[in-house]
């Protein structure tokens, strides 16, 4: 399934630039209506299958892959408020929306593992109440299949893109798989007279899905707070100063993230015996690389130094 959802991403990017802000809403979209329509095709399916064999275990992995609609919804609904223009109260724009919706859908994520644990424990405790049925069997692995398929295709958008809304969306459907692997046991186990097989299984993953939970609410809650730059980033920027003609040395690097846009500041020192108006063409013409190389906002500050005979190594 990773091979078909590496095509599917390259047909939808081929060409395309993913550091612009409306691109980037529009992979957000992508995502979040292919999962909802999927996820109904699925939900259909096992409600059809599962009724029609008397599965019941069948039909609670229906209802499962049916709540996987709502965080695909909230991405949606999340990519809208993020593509927003900026306003009166919101200078810097709304992109920020989509660490929210990274942190909505992580805690949903959490709740999922909850109920995987008392499902796994109510099927301890009563037994399997599944009835053999190999079209079950057959309808649960198309459903594994096509599950893994959604889960590598939004995690590889959600990569390019560096966004935990569509992460978080990804875990979603490799929590259904999970939970449709569950299934898988206890129909195959009833085949052959092992019910109990899925429930304890079911506890097993119940722990796995938490922690991924949680640790995708603590991405997303970090960056809201305010992570620091991936180093590469920071190096890439101060080495994109020091390449301008007349920048001594680059400092106090900071940088901005909201989401669809950042907004960076930094220090440059120049040879304190320029004009004014040559030292601050030299700052433009740093302001001007940046923003063009990172598609940001840029504001450079100018420091004069005496000129030092031996100028500053780039970053390795």
């Amino acid at each position: 399934m990773k091979w078909l959802a590496n095509l599917l991403v390259k047909k939808i990017t081929r060409g395309r630039d993913l550091r612009l802000p409306a691109e980037r809403t529009r992979i957000g979209m992508i995502e979040g209506w292919s999962s909802i329509l999927g996820n109904l095709l699925l939900t259909a399916v096992k409600v059809v299958i599962g009724l029609s064999v008397g599965s019941v275990s069948l039909l609670a992995d229906a209802a499962h892959t049916a709540s996987d609609i709502s965080s695909s919804a909230v991405v949606v609904i999340g990519f809208r408020i993020s593509s927003k223009a900026p306003d009166k109260e919101h200078p810097f724009g709304h992109g920020r929306a989509e660490y929210l919706v990274g942190l909505v859908v992580a805690a949903m994520l959490v709740l999922v593992g909850g109920s995987f644990i008392i499902s796994s424990f109510q099927r301890l405790l009563s037994g399997p109440a599944i009835r053999p049925s190999m079209a079950a069997v057959l309808v649960t692995i198309a459903a594994i299949a096509c599950k893994e398929l959604m889960y590598h295709f939004s995690i590889k958008l959600g990569q390019m893109i560096d966004s935990e809304a569509l992460i978080a969306d990804a875990w979603h459907h490799r929590s259904d798989t999970f939970t449709s692997v569950i299934v898988l046991i206890a129909l195959v186990g009833n085949l052959f007279k092992f019910g109990m097989l899925d429930a304890l299984f079911g506890l097993l993953v119940s722990g796995f899905v938490i922690y991924a939970g949680v640790d995708l609410a603590r991405k997303s809650t970090s960056r809201l707070l305010g992570t620091e730059p991936a180093p590469e980033t920071k190096k890439h920027i101060i080495n994109s100063a020091l390449s301008v003609d007349g920048v001594i040395n680059a400092h106090d690097l900071m940088i901005h993230d909201y989401g669809t846009t950042k907004s960076i500041s930094l220090h440059i020192e120049v040879d304190g015996h320029l004009s004014l108006s040559e030292a601050h063409d030299i700052a433009k013409t740093v302001e001007n690389q940046i923003e063009e190389c990172l598609l940001c906002s840029a504001v450079v500050h100018v420091d004069p130094r005496d000129p030092k005979p031996a100028s500053p190594e780039l970053l390795a």
